[in-house]
Order: C-alpha cells, then sequence, then structure tokens
C-alpha cells in the first residue's frame, strides 16, 4: 500500500503543473492567419465544432489579408501564434527569426492559379495543355499575388524560374491584396493571371471571365508532393514557458482534421459556413471535396515536407542556405 501512495505521488510529480482542461480556467489566446480561405478549414472546424472551447480555449483570430503580416504579429509577440505557411518561418529563420512549427494542418499545396480568359485566347493557353507549355506561354504577363511576402509571391517565382524566365523581368508580378480585390484585380486586367487559395479562383471561374491555369489542389505540379501548407506556429519562449497550451492548441485542430476527414464534405462545408458566409454555397462545397485530401490526420510535419518546401524556395531563388529540419520543427507537442 505504501508503496503504491509512493508511486502515485511520484506520478503527479512527474506530470508537474498538468491539469486536465476541464479543470483549467478559460485561456484567451490570440491568433493570426494569411487569408480567409478552405486552406484555414481546421482553425474554422475547431471554432464551430466547439474544440477550441473543450480545450478551455478562446481563440482570437486575425485575418491579415495575405501572407507576411500574420508572421510578423507573431515575432513582435502581438499574438501566441499563428496559423500559417511554412516558407515564412524558413524565410524568417535565415534572418534571425527562430520560430516552431508544431503541428501540420494542411501538408499539400493549395494555392490554385486562375487565368483572364482574353489573356488565355491571345496567349493560345488552354486548360488541357501541359504545365511545361503554359507556364511557358506566360512571358509578357503580369501576375497577381496576395501579398510581396506570401506564399503566392514565392510559388509565383517558383514557376517563373521553372519556366526559364526571370520573374519582373519577363514576367511581371504585383501584389493585389485577398478576396474582393483579388477577384476585381483580374477581372478588370490589372493583371492577366492570379493564385490564391480556393475559393477565390474558383469564384472568378464561376463568373466567367477567367478560367483554371494550374490546379495545384489536384496536383498539377508533380515536382511539389508535399509541403508546409499550414501549421500551426509558436515562438522558442512559448514552447518552454507554455507547453501545455501549445499541446491543447494542438489538440484542438488534430481533433478538427480527424472530424473533417471523418464527415462527408457536405458536414465539412456546414461548418466552414459562418466563416466563409459570401462564398456561393456550390463553391463552398466544392472547396470543402478539394481541402480533405490536403489535411493531415496526425499533425506530424515530415522531413520530406521541410525539403520540398525549401526546395521552392530555393529554385524561386530566395533560399539563402537551407535549413535543418531540427531547427523549424517539433514534434513533440503531438499525441503520443
Amino acid at each position: 500500500m505504501k508503496r503504491a501512495i509512493v508511486l502515485l505521488l511520484a506520478g503527479f510529480s512527474l506530470l508537474g503543473s498538468y491539469r486536465p482542461a476541464g479543470a483549467q480556467p478559460l485561456r484567451k489566446v490570440r491568433m493570426t492567419m494569411p487569408v480567409v480561405a478552405h486552406s484555414m478549414t481546421p482553425v474554422y472546424v475547431a471554432q464551430s465544432r466547439g474544440f477550441f472551447g473543450d480545450e478551455k480555449l478562446e481563440v482570437d483570430v486575425t485575418s491579415t489579408g495575405g501572407g507576411g503580416p500574420d508572421i510578423r504579429a507573431l515575432i513582435a509577440g502581438e499574438v501566441e501564434f499563428t496559423f500559417t505557411t511554412g516558407d515564412n518561418v524558413i524565410l524568417a529563420y535565415q534572418e534571425g527569426k527562430k520560430l516552431r512549427m508544431v503541428m501540420a494542418a494542411l501538408n499539400k499545396v493549395f494555392i490554385n492559379w486562375a487565368i483572364h480568359k482574353e489573356a488565355a485566347k491571345a496567349k493560345g493557353i488552354t486548360e488541357s495543355m501541359p504545365l511545361a507549355d503554359k507556364i511557358k506561354a506566360l512571358k509578357g504577363l503580369t501576375v497577381g499575388v496576395t501579398n510581396p511576402a506570401a506564399l503566392t509571391a514565392h510559388l509565383a517565382a517558383f514557376v517563373i524560374r521553372k519556366a526559364g524566365y526571370t520573374p519582373q523581368k519577363d514576367v511581371k508580378i504585383i501584389p493585389i491584396g485577398a478576396g474582393p480585390t483579388w477577384l476585381a484585380a483580374l477581372e478588370n486586367r490589372k493583371v492577366d493571371a492570379a493564385l490564391t487559395a480556393p475559393p477565390v479562383p474558383e469564384t472568378a471561374i464561376s463568373r466567367g471571365f477567367a478560367m483554371m491555369l494550374i490546379e495545384n489542389t489536384r496536383g498539377e505540379d508533380p515536382s511539389i508532393p508535399e509541403f508546409l501548407m499550414e501549421n500551426l506556429v509558436a515562438r522558442p519562449e512559448t514552447l518552454t514557458k507554455e507547453p501545455d497550451l501549445v499541446r491543447r492548441m494542438v489538440r484542438a485542430l488534430t481533433r478538427a482534421n480527424r472530424w473533417a476527414l471523418e464527415s462527408t464534405p457536405e458536414q465539412v462545408a456546414d461548418a466552414l459556413r459562418p466563416f466563409m458566409a459570401k462564398t456561393p454555397p456550390e463553391l463552398l462545397l466544392a472547396g470543402a471535396r478539394a481541402v480533405r485530401p490536403a489535411l493531415s490526420r496526425d499533425g506530424r510535419i515530415t522531413e520530406r515536407s521541410v525539403q520540398v518546401t525549401q526546395d521552392v524556395l530555393e529554385q524561386a531563388g530566395m533560399l539563402k542556405k537551407r535549413v535543418a529540419y531540427a531547427d523549424v520543427v517539433s514534434n513533440d507537442f503531438l499525441a503520443q
């Protein structure tokens, strides 16, 4: 009996300050994300299904209208987390800003390109053309990205260099924002083509003025089999000082992914509707179907996804030196 009590006390000691989420007070958390899109499905599901609440978390989410400002807010200590792409974590590291990705939410590229129909006709581009021919036809066009520091800008530079061209010399890249401003820029021919996460390119196509150029959500570019698409990211000091908070965030988002994978696309679309109310129902459902194959079931960040993401940055001419996997990733907060 005495031995059992000793073991029990030792167990509590090992647990340290751990308390089940239900026994904890509500914790307010601030988090940024780059855009309002289907790529944010894990966050929206965790909110609408109450998974954050089950972890005693009240998560205040701010969309920054494109990647860049979201991660800068984290570096500045204005938020505890950002839910964003891993390319900017790697680029921040090479500038001496150390951050950690603690969960992979989407592990495939979820950015599509649309081109204005008049530009496509002038260049002889069709949806069924081989990818190599499509990107070769980009010379002389203007491509819109959400933000100069966003993944869309990095992917645009990657594709342009892959075609053998020099960004800004052979193909112009300009920022056009997210959502409505993105659509207006393409519709009014401020740009000839543009890229961002669904459902925005699909909305342009449904309105009749654009066609799909590169459909990454269907794996059109086989050189990007995995990618650090959306991840939960924190500062190293948060991991050290508040490990239980990090675990609760990871648990809620991993649970959201499992729920989405085990639900029908219609159920997922219903969960997203409060956050994407302006999206037409048919596009909301199509995006729900498209995002499910990109969701990670266990949240584990693979070495291959880090490698491929750096391959893309290298091809884009943005990576000065490759980063070690352990310098930007921690899988320690996932369920074992």
